[in-house]
């Protein structure tokens, strides 16, 4: 079982979320072999629903891996349709400001060029950092 701490306000607490390291070991191996993850294949895979459940998870599995340095995985896990991320991975806060979207186009998955550059970007981030770092994001 993996514990992950998850800020709520000002204070934080400890979580556990048994389906985190299999999400991880999914994704990494995602990462290494240059592939992406579909969402309804993380939702097949660890028994998620549609929206908050499946969010909070990548969310949590994510978080642990920044928290290390990591890039993380978020730019990897893709619509089926589009082969893209849903419109909501552009509602992210640390997103720069030209990237960003109000919550209003969460669900929108129609992507601009520029957000296609930036998927484009991310996921050769990702894919080097975790080709080049074996075991990944754990010290």
């Amino acid at each position: 079982m993996t514990s992950i701490r998850l800020k709520q306000g000002r204070r934080s607490r400890s979580h556990s979320d048994p389906k985190a390291e299999g999400m991880r070991a999914k994704l990494l191996g995602a990462a290494k072999r240059r592939r992406t993850v579909t969402y309804g294949t993380l939702m097949r895979s660890f028994g998620l629903s549609r929206g908050k459940a499946l969010t909070r998870a990548i969310s949590a599995v994510d978080y642990r891996e920044v928290v290390v340095g990591a890039p993380g995985f978020a730019a990897i896990i893709v619509r089926k349709d589009t082969c893209y991320p849903g419109g909501g991975y552009f509602c992210d806060e640390k997103l720069p400001l030209k990237l960003r979207r109000s919550r209003s186009r969460a669900s929108d998955p129609k992507l601009s060029p520029t957000e296609k550059d930036h998927i484009y970007r991310k996921q050769r981030e990702i894919w080097a950092y975790y080709a080049r770092n074996r075991f990944s994001g754990r010290g």
